[in-house]
């Protein structure tokens, strides 16, 4: 089957300085995904044990255009277990998806969980949706994990399998091209994670580019010789220039 060029951009130039939300910050256009029910992390006993009182999680989160958690990353933590009863309740949560032009779409999103012995709080920038009634908003505490800083990666991690989106011959003809950024995370073992775009890119292409995007592999990154997670960006130029 003929297809026609994708151009990949600034392979090996990885790292991105931020996440792009899925969700644009002002457009009529737009209904952020919201929490439909939540089962509450419980304080993790162990740590209470410890003297322990409070601490904080992030994750993000996929959820799919019918409402369903595709996938959830931990960011941050103080503590790992805080991380692992906030990941187990995620699994029990169901969602409405957000919407784009009045159809259901895939977000992805930072969840917050601030834990104390007095409550918990979970915020984002995206969702304000919160029962406020049963929360009580703490200040985290220091992270002891987080994506890694682009300036202490040992070498910025290179792409050990790349594919090619599938841009056919039909879609150059109708005029479908562009270029598509994708932001992303690379976990320890050099696996594609999270994948997300901003609504403003054409929704054809972006669906070849993340699609493509998940088959690569990266070696896996590295700070001071230990494996660490880190935010990178791909952009794919389909059908411009030859």
């Amino acid at each position: 089957m003929n297809t026609s060029p994708v151009h990949i951009i600034g392979i090996g130039v990885l790292l991105a300085g931020s996440l792009l939300a899925q969700s644009p910050t002002s457009s009529t256009d737009w209904q952020s995904m919201k929490i439909q029910q939540t089962t509450n992390p419980a304080f993790p006993p162990h740590l209470l044990r410890v003297g322990v009182i409070q601490g904080s999680t992030r994750v993000v989160i996929s959820i799919g255009a019918d409402g369903k958690l595709r996938e959830c990353l931990v960011l941050g933590y103080t503590q790992p277990e805080f991380a692992d009863v906030a990941v187990a309740a995620l699994k029990q949560w169901t969602f409405i998806p957000a919407r784009w032009q009045g159809e259901p779409v895939g977000t992805v999103d930072e969840l917050d969980f601030d834990f104390s012995t007095s409550g918990m709080v979970v915020t984002t920038p995206n969702i304000c949706e919160v029962e406020e009634g049963r929360i009580l908003r703490v200040r985290p505490a220091q992270f002891i994990y987080l994506p890694c800083a682009a300036h202490a990666l040992d070498q910025t991690p290179r792409p050990i399998m790349a594919v090619n989106p599938h841009y056919s011959a039909e879609l150059a003809k109708r005029g479908i091209k562009g270029s598509v950024r994708i932001d992303f995370y690379i976990d320890e073992m050099g696996a594609v994670r999270l994948p997300s775009v901003s609504t403003e890119q054409d929704a054809v292409l972006t669906r070849l580019a993340i699609d493509a995007l998940k088959q690569w592999k990266f070696s896996p990154p590295t700070s001071r010789g230990r494996p660490v997670l880190v935010k990178a960006s791909q952009v794919f130029d389909f059908g411009n220039g030859s």
